[in-house]
């Protein structure tokens, strides 16, 4: 046999093996190409739900295609850490106070639907709250917002 795949013969003074070796790859490329095949087959295809939310413009030149005044209503919805505050045209129209440690989001989402009915060719309101307030309170008046065909959602900061 010429160029057996035995193990390496010593060679050389005081018997030491020689430190040339290969890895053979073959293995690992197999396992690896079944290990792709199991994952495509059983992975999960989902698609994720998204909400569109804009933000609010904050320089002129940025500022989209403006509404007649008469027909914009400029709704806002305020969420802060003792309740909520619902103002059209930087008029309040409804302060809801926490019920104990929750929000009270029927009675938002019945001051929405009030709204809405009231004006139905707008869609869009603005989105303000408090640094303290919790990321799921936000979307769930987001969700709020989406029942109610208020689909043109954006956030701003509380100065904004």
């Amino acid at each position: 046999m010429a160029g057996g795949g035995g193990p390496p013969v010593p060679e050389g003074a005081g018997g030491k093996k020689p430190v040339d070796f290969q890895i053979n790859l073959i293995p690992c490329i197999d396992l690896l190409s079944v290990l792709i095949s199991f994952l495509l087959m059983t992975s999960v295809w989902t698609q994720i739900a998204k909400i569109d939310v804009k933000q609010k413009p904050t320089q002129a030149d940025e500022q989209p295609e403006e509404q007649k005044d008469e027909d914009k209503i400029d709704l806002t919805v305020f969420v802060k850490a003792n309740g909520y505050t619902v103002t059209q045209k930087n008029v309040v129209v409804k302060e809801i106070e926490k019920k104990g440690d929750e929000w009270d989001s029927a009675t938002l989402a019945e001051v929405l639907k009030g709204v809405a009915a009231e004006h139905p060719e707008n869609h869009d309101v603005t989105l303000k709250s408090e640094d303290t307030v919790p990321y799921q309170e936000l979307i769930t008046v987001m969700d709020i917002c989406l029942i109610h065909k208020l689909e043109g959602i954006q956030v701003s900061g509380v100065e904004g």
